[in-house]
């Protein structure tokens, strides 16, 4: 550390100037002597000189870092912000795992409140979509599947609601394929939340 540089050049000047002085006050050859052979260290000029040196490149390499300490803790402190604000979306959304949903309770959670849980079902399973929210929530591209059973939507690809008539007409198997790719695009990515009640499998079954 540059705090340990400067201190160590400090010292090394100081026993220099306290070894030249010491010498300097004998006159006598035989003291001059004495001093030399009881004296562990002996300095050099071009120590000192290095000491010094190091001492003015620790200063200025402290100096010149300034700007990117600042830039670090400017970004700790963000970093901080960011993970707490974070949380605190996540402490929102929340939504407590049940066995089963039945579908008119999903509509609840549409999407229309800004901060709480988005669900949707797809297979039989309902997801907590909220970390989608710029896809699943109000005025997003796909929020009519929030707060529903999206199956279909998914497995044929579109976002125009069937009327009774096409929703009595069997899944084929290119739809089906489509929807297993969805499903598991969706089950990576969001949170498992219970089961749909009353899901009949062999309607999406492969």
């Amino acid at each position: 550390p540059p705090t340990m540089v400067v201190r160590f050049s400090i010292l090394v000047y100081c026993l220099a100037l306290l070894h030249h002085n010491t010498v300097a006050s004998f006159t006598n050859v035989k003291d001059i002597r004495r001093i030399y052979k009881h004296t562990s260290l002996d300095v050099e000029p071009s120590i000192v000189v290095g000491g010094v040196v190091a001492s003015v490149g620790a200063v200025a390499w402290w100096l010149g870092d300034a700007d990117n300490r600042k830039k670090r803790q400017q970004y700790a402190e963000w970093e901080t912000k960011n993970l707490e604000y974070q949380a605190e979306r996540e402490r929102l959304a929340f939504v407590a795992p049940r066995k089963e949903w039945a579908e008119h309770e999903l509509q609840q959670y549409n999407g229309e409140d800004e901060t709480g849980p988005i669900l949707l079902a797809v297979k039989g399973e309902v997801f907590n979509v909220w970390k989608g929210r710029n896809f699943y929530g109000r005025g997003a591209e796909y929020n009519i599947m929030a707060g529903r059973d999206a199956t279909r939507f998914l497995a044929k690809n579109s976002l125009v609601e069937e009327n009774d008539e096409e929703r009595g007409v069997e899944l084929n198997i290119g739809e089906r394929a489509c929807l297993e790719a969805w499903y598991w695009t969706i089950k990576n990515k969001y949170e498992v939340v219970g089961k749909l009640k009353g899901y009949d499998e062999e309607s999406t079954r492969m």
